[in-house]
């Protein structure tokens, strides 16, 4: 199954897209260092030792998962602050994605 057509526009903010990704992750610095467009995408973190790997899946035919794992993490308290900094940006990429859509 493919990726529902929207996901061209969320691949482009996780990969390409540095003006879309920016609305998505404001004021911090991502440097992608692999991209297997589009499906997954590698980056290095805000310049530090840190990096994430985005994930997308097909959930039917009109809606993806998006799957965030961030590595490199000093400890519980690093954790707990970027798990709740995940929340909030995985549910502005949504916003993102549905005030947007295609219209780029």
């Amino acid at each position: 199954m493919g990726l529902p057509r929207r996901c061209a526009t969320l691949t482009a903010v996780l990969d390409a897209d540095e003006t879309a990704r920016a609305r998505w992750l404001p004021d911090v610095e991502v440097r992608v260092r692999t991209a297997t467009a589009p499906r997954s995408s590698r980056a290095d973190w805000a310049g530090g030792p840190t990096r994430i790997v985005v994930g997308i899946d097909a959930v039917g035919e009109s809606k993806a998962r998006v799957n965030v794992l961030h590595e490199k993490l000093t400890g519980a308290e690093q954790a707990a602050e970027l798990k709740a900094y995940w929340r909030d940006r995985l549910a502005a990429l949504k916003v993102l994605l549905e005030t947007d859509g295609d219209h780029r």
